[in-house]
This record gives structure tokens, C-alpha cells and sequence, in this order.
């Protein structure tokens, strides 16, 4: 075949990319059926579009995992404005001195690069497949592929030496470290699902443009075909740091820009800080360039990365006191110049005609470290845009990793643990947590913030104490030093919440459902729980059953645990839907406390020594056995309060409702009562609606009417608001016995309400 003219059939360009995009870019696979012919097809998952004709149906089914994943990829890989690609999956590629083809799932090319892209996709998340007869196969027939890719370019005029990237894509599919290792001498780049999400993301917002950022991932430091000619610069000095001040095309900026975008989860995670730039703002810029011609006075902040020292050549006697004139050699190379701030400004230009001809303002740094330019991220933009609460947390990571303050070290630390709790490959949470910008969904629902404040509240890896500043006081995962500590910690939350998963299919089915119907343990609200309940336990092997399990491994502190954890997995495997809502609907911290509390009692109930603090108290709250008592109390209470209040106030304004209700009663307290009233179908009697609470506001309102025959538990000098207080420890203890959920009526709740009881019920009948 080396001989033969080698042509590449079934590529598209043009327009026919555009037709085939629009083809591709659907979730169904489309078929028109004869009505008697309908039933084969329902059964295989075709639905119906429309009424039909009297002939035909037209149907449609979601297209298959293999198939959408495909047409996903190679969707991404047109947006980002590669200029040919393949039209279906039929098209393949000839090898050289062979007659046999190979088929190819995208093929993509632009003025200097090809990427071949073999997708592979399972139907359940995570699954577990060997990849390295698929590896070994590209590797083996790569090098004749090429030959023929050449040949058939080389036939057609082009003079470019195309570099080729060979991609495998995975959807639903971990890979191993072997095959990882395996295709990383093969020189085959594997995207996972989580960077599929990314590089959709990116073109979705960049569009063309995109492509320079993937192309920087694929190349990194390899020198671009267009020629970055040497600019005019100052270079100065901030501090003891060199910076050079240039202005420059937007064209030539974009083909080196680099953004360390927060959702690349699978980049080494402490060297990105960057947000994903907003869709909506990128147009309005791109509208305010062009449209209205504007101008931008501020500078795009760069750090240029080199391997050498910039070269910079002053110009003759332009040496100033505090800065000198000359000219500036960019680095010609993809991911060169990583965007500290300006993205908006910067990549708005994509596909406008003043990318050409506009220059934009430039302080580009040299070689600053990834913390240093978080650091710079943050102070320009603290100042300008709300950085939010989750981007502060995550960027703790990068900033304060090395740094000598501990209490920094540890939220750090803390920051890194849960970033590692979703990306690594042997966590429950891999995938469950929100990426930065990203959108929340019912399994990726758990916010970054919730996990991290809650590692740190429990002190689980350590806190700093008051009088030593100085120094971490280890928590019960702390190992040594943060190196040390960040694997322990991964290893012992991720075993300890595998063992919910991995012990009850109830609680599996609970854990993929995330926030959906039935769902609770992967939860904000359900994995604070579970991480107070993993605290109590550590402390109760450490100080109970006296384990020291700092010299312990993962492995024996997770047999430990499991002891323990048994019976909380126990109930929550077995509990029904109703119990799974109750918990559910407890909010904020009395609703975690209440439901850690409920689990840690079922540990409790298994072994008596197991009493954290704070639970034997709440246990003697669910103790209702006074509530019956109490709640013939209360009942009295408030009937003969409300029965002697309205016959004083009767008798003050009259009997009709319409003079003691209105005027010894305030619209405050009128309009709710009647509304209840009225939705509870009674008309005549909004009386029986008033709360307990709002007697004493109407008696209070009306003191001088009702003297002191309501003063109970009071002084003599004490105001009228004081005197009436005891109204409102009554209505609490009437809100537990009416609602019996809340719990119990305490002993000493008893005996309030008791004195309350006998001292004030002889007054009303007395009187």
C-alpha cells in the first residue's frame, strides 16, 4: 500500500460537519414502523412520537451507552472547533501495507493536530474492566495508522506535519493503575468520565478556543506552529518579585492561555484555583467588543511558566530607576502563559475579528508557585468579585499546604482529605461531591463546605488548642505529619463508609439514590451524622476500650470500628421509608444532633459503656412517660385560662363577639385565629383557635383587668412581662406533649409544670 494513494473516506468539513452535528447532538435514535409491527419495538423500549399516520408510527428509543457516548465525544470535540472530523462510526482507517482497516469511534483534526479517540462505555458507573488488550491493540497498529493519515494528507497538498494524539475515553469504567501505567508508555492519553465533564464544560463556555486549553493538556510545553514575535515590555519589580508590562493580540494569547480551572479533578489538584468562566458574562463582553467597541484599561495577569529564565533585552539606555525598557521573547509553547486573572476579558475575543487586530494590556509574572498565584487569584478578586465560601475552602489546599502557621496547615489538610474523598478511585464519595461551579444533582449532591466544616468541628484530624498555638493537637486520624495523615484518613472514612454500603443492599440502594425519594446516608445532612458517629467511636476506642490506634493499621481501626458500627448499620438498613423521611426532615444543628443521637442509642443499646457525651441526657428526653400526666396538665391549663380570660373580658366590654373579642383582643392575635378557624370549618368561635402563648399576650395587654391573679414564680418588683414568663416554659412543655415525636417530658419539666398546676388552678376557681 506504501505505494498506492491512501484516501481517508467518510470525513467531513464545512457544512457537512455542521449537518452532522446537528445528527449527533440528540439522545435518540429515531424509526418509522407499520402500525401491526408496533409491538416488538415497545417492547424493546421504543416510544411513540405523535399520533402516527394510518399507516405508520414514528418512535424513538435513547440511544444506547456505547452509541451516546460516542456521539458525546465526538459532539465535544467539534465545539471545539477542530476543522474535520468523521461523519458516523463506520469511518476507518487503512493500515499501511496491509488491506486490513481499523475502525475509528472520532477521528478530529485541525492545521497542526489529529486526535484519534477510542470510547468505551459500560452501563453501571464504576465498573471494574480490564483495558489491556484494547491498549495493547492501539499500540501494536498506531504507528502503520499514521503512515496511512500521512499518506493521505501528504496526497491531498498539505504540507503540515500533523501531530497525532491517540485518546482512550471511558464513561462508567475504572481503570486500573496497571492499564493506566500500561497506556501511559504506549503514549495513549486516557480521559475518564470526570474530564469528559470538564472538557464539555469548557467548550460549552469557550467554544473554539477551548481547543488551545485541550490541546495544552495533550502537549504540554511543545512549541506551537504560529510564531510568537518578541514584544515591547517594561519589567519591573512588586516586591522582590519580577514582573514585565506588555500589550499583546488576544489571537496570539489564546494559542499559549492556560486557565487552572477547580473542576479538573483528575490534574494534580494543587495547582489549579481557577473558576469556570460564566457562559452569560463571556458574551456580554464579546457584545461590548464588538457592538460597542469598548476598551479594557485593566491588565490580564499571567504567570508564564519556562524551563529557562525569560529572555528579556533591555534597550539601550532606557534603564529607568525602578524599571527598564526592552523587549520581551514569549515562549512559543502550549500552556505557557496560565491566566491568573482576566479569563472573561481574554476569551471573549474567541471567534471575534478583533482577536486580530485588538492588543490587550499585560503584568505577566515568570515562574511563580502555585500557592503564590492562588494567593494573587484571591486578593485581585477578592476585591472585585465575591470569591464563594466553597472556592475559599477548596483553594485552602493549594495555598497552605507548606505553610508554617498549623492552624492553616490543618484546614489545608482538611481540604485535601475531601478533594481525595471524591476522586479517588477506592472512595464511596468519588464523584458525589459538587465540583466548583458545577451543578448539584440527586447523587453528586454534597457540598465541599459541609464535609470540611464538619472534619474540623469533630477535631478528627486534629485541632489547635488556645494556650499552644503553635503546634497541631493530633485528632484520632492523625499520623506523624500531613503527608502521613492525608492516605490514613482517606483510608479509614472511605472503609468506614464502605461498610454501610458493602453490608446492607438496603443501604447500597440508599447510597446510589443520594438525595432522591429514600435516600439519607449521602446526604449533607446524613454523612455529618455518620462522620459524629466515626468520631464517637474513634474516642471510644481510644479511651474505653483503651486501643491505641496511632499505632494501629487502617485495617485493625476499621475491624474496630466495625464492631460498633454494626448495629447503627443494622437499623438504617432495616428502617422503613417513613423512619428514612423522619430523618430527613431534621434540619440545622438540633436536627443532626437528634438524629446522631438516635443512631449512637442503638450502639448504646448493644454495649451500656458506649455513652458519649450528651447522649444519656437525650435518652432520658425520650423518656414519655410522663407526658401522660403532663398533658391532662397542660389540657386543664389552657382551658381554664382561656374560659376564665374570655368571661373577664366579657363582662369588661360585653358579650357579643363583636365587642370583647375585637376590643380586648389585638388584630395581631385576631386574624391568625380566625384563619385557623375558618380552614378548620368553625365560624362562630375563633376563640378556640388562640394559642396558649397568646393568652398571656392578652392578658398582659389587659393587665389591669386581670391585677395578679396570673403572677406565678415571680418577685414583687419584677416587671408584667416577667410576672407572665412561666407562660412560656408551659408552652413548650405543651408543644412536646402534643407533638409526641419530640420527645419526652423530663422529671424536672414535670415538676415546673406541677406547681404551676396546683398553684394556679384554685385561683381561677376561686375567682
Amino acid at each position: 500500500m506504501s505505494s498506492e494513494k491512501v484516501a481517508l473516506e467518510g470525513l467531513a468539513s464545512g457544512d457537512d460537519l455542521v449537518q452532522t452535528y446537528k445528527k449527533r447532538n440528540v439522545k435518540y435514535v429515531y424509526k418509522q414502523v407499520v402500525k401491526q409491527d408496533l409491538q416488538p419495538y415497545f417492547d424493546e423500549g421504543w416510544g411513540k412520537i405523535g399520533r402516527g399516520s394510518k399507516k405508520f408510527f414514528r418512535l424513538r428509543k435513547l440511544k444506547d451507552i456505547a452509541l451516546g457516548f460516542e456521539d458525546e465525544v465526538w459532539c465535544i470535540f467539534n465545539k471545539m472547533g477542530f476543522d474535520e472530523m468523521n461523519k458516523d462510526r463506520n469511518f476507518s482507517i487503512p493500515r499501511e501495507g496491509s488491506n486490513v482497516s481499523k475502525q475509528i469511534d472520532v477521528f478530529a483534526r485541525d492545521e497542526q493536530c489529529i486526535c484519534i479517540i477510542e470510547c468505551k462505555a459500560a452501563e453501571k458507573p464504576h465498573t471494574k474492566r480490564s483495558l489491556d488488550k484494547d491498549i495493547d491493540q492501539l499500540a501494536g497498529i498506531r504507528h502503520e495508522l499514521e503512515l496511512s493519515i500521512f499518506s493521505h494528507y501528504k496526497n491531498l497538498g498539505h504540507k503540515n506535519k500533523f501531530k497525532v494524539v491517540w485518546i482512550l475515553t471511558l464513561k462508567n469504567i475504572d481503570i486500573s493503575e496497571n492499564d493506566r501505567e500500561r497506556a501511559k508508555s504506549a503514549n495513549i492519553r486516557v480521559i475518564d468520565e470526570s474530564m469528559i465533564e470538564y472538557y464539555s464544560a469548557l467548550s460549552n463556555h469557550f467554544g473554539r478556543s477551548s481547543k488551545y486549553q485541550f490541546l495544552a493538556d495533550m502537549f504540554p510545553g511543545r512549541e506551537i506552529p504560529v510564531l510568537i514575535e518578541p514584544v515591547p515590555a517594561i519589567k519591573g519589580k512588586m516586591g522582590k518579585t519580577d514582573f514585565y508590562s506588555f500589550v499583546i493580540e488576544p489571537e496570539k494569547l489564546l494559542k499559549i492561555a492556560y486557565i487552572a480551572h477547580r473542576a479538573k479533578s483528575n490534574e494534580e489538584s494543587i495547582k489549579t484555583y481557577q473558576r469556570m468562566a460564566r457562559k452569560s458574562r463571556l458574551k456580554e463582553i464579546a457584545e461590548y467588543i464588538h457592538e460597542k467597541e469598548g476598551i479594557f484599561p485593566t491588565n490580564i495577569v499571567l504567570n508564564i511558566q519556562t524551563d529557562r529564565p525569560l529572555r528579556f533585552d533591555p534597550a539601550a539606555e532606557m534603564a529607568g530607576k525602578n524599571a527598564i525598557l526592552g523587549t520581551l521573547y514569549i515562549p512559543n509553547k502550549y500552556k505557557t502563559a496560565w491566566i491568573i486573572d482576566g479569563q472573561h476579558r481574554l476569551f471573549a475575543y474567541s471567534g471575534l475579528e478583533e482577536a486580530n487586530t485588538a492588543t490587550l494590556p499585560v503584568i505577566a509574572f515568570e515562574n511563580l508557585e502555585p500557592n503564590i498565584q492562588a494567593e494573587l487569584f484571591i486578593d485581585i478578586n477578592g476585591e472585585q468579585v465575591k470569591v464563594s465560601k466553597n472556592l475559599l475552602s477548596d483553594l485552602w489546599a493549594t495555598i497552605h499546604w507548606n505553610s508554617e502557621n498549623p492552624g492553616e496547615q490543618l484546614k489545608a489538610l482538611t481540604s485535601r482529605l475531601v478533594k481525595e474523598l471524591n476522586e479517588h478511585q477506592e472512595s464511596p464519595l468519588r464523584d458525589r461531591i459538587i465540583n466548583i461551579g458545577g451543578r448539584k444533582t440527586k447523587t453528586r449532591n454534597i457540598t465541599l463546605t459541609a464535609l470540611i466544616d464538619e472534619i474540623n468541628k469533630r477535631n478528627l484530624l486534629g485541632s489547635i488548642s488556645s494556650r499552644n498555638a503553635k503546634v497541631i493537637t493530633p485528632g484520632p486520624l492523625f499520623v506523624d505529619d500531613l503527608e502521613n495523615t492525608l492516605p490514613n484518613a482517606r483510608k479509614i472514612i472511605s472503609g468506614y463508609l464502605s461498610n454501610y454500603i458493602n453490608n446492607s443492599e438496603n443501604l447500597r440502594k440508599q447510597w446510589e439514590t443520594g438525595s432522591g425519594e429514600g435516600g439519607y446516608i449521602c446526604t449533607n445532612s446524613g454523612l455529618i451524622a455518620l462522620l459524629r458517629i466515626l468520631y464517637a467511636i474513634l474516642n471510644h476506642i481510644e479511651h474505653v476500650d483503651h486501643l491505641d490506634i496511632k499505632k494501629m493499621k487502617s485495617s485493625e481501626i476499621l475491624d474496630n470500628i466495625w464492631k460498633y458500627q454494626e448495629p447503627v448499620c443494622r437499623f438504617l438498613g432495616s428502617a422503613s421509608l417513613k423512619v428514612i423521611q423522619d430523618f430527613r426532615s431534621q434540619h440545622g444543628e438540633g436536627g443532626f444532633r437528634a438524629c446522631t443521637f438516635a443512631l449512637l442509642w442503638e450502639i448504646n443499646k448493644i454495649y451500656a459503656n458506649f455513652v458519649p457525651p450528651g447522649l444519656q441526657q437525650w435518652i432520658q428526653s425520650k423518656d414519655n412517660s410522663n407526658n401522660p400526666r403532663a398533658y391532662d396538665m397542660v389540657s386543664k391549663i389552657e382551658t381554664d385560662i382561656m374560659n376564665y380570660v374570655i368571661n373577664r373580658l366579657k363582662s369588661e366590654f360585653g358579650t357579643d363577639l363583636t365587642q370583647w373579642w375585637h376590643k380586648g383582643v389585638s388584630e395581631k392575635i385576631r386574624s391568625p385565629a380566625i384563619l385557623r378557624a375558618q380552614n378548620a370549618g368553625e365560624y362562630y368561635h375563633p376563640e378556640r383557635f388562640v394559642d396558649l402563648i397568646d393568652w398571656s399576650e392578652i392578658i398582659y395587654q389587659n393587665s389591669i383587668l386581670f391585677g395578679e391573679i396570673f403572677t406565678i414564680k415571680a418577685k414583687q418588683n419584677d416587671g408584667k412581662k416577667k410576672k407572665l414568663s412561666w407562660f412560656g416554659e408551659i408552652n413548650e412543655i405543651r408543644k412536646i406533649v402534643a407533638h409526641p415525636p419530640r420527645g419526652g417530658i423530663s422529671d424536672a419539666q414535670l415538676t415546673y409544670l406541677t406547681e404551676v398546676y396546683n398553684e394556679l388552678m384554685p385561683r381561677l376557681k376561686n375567682e
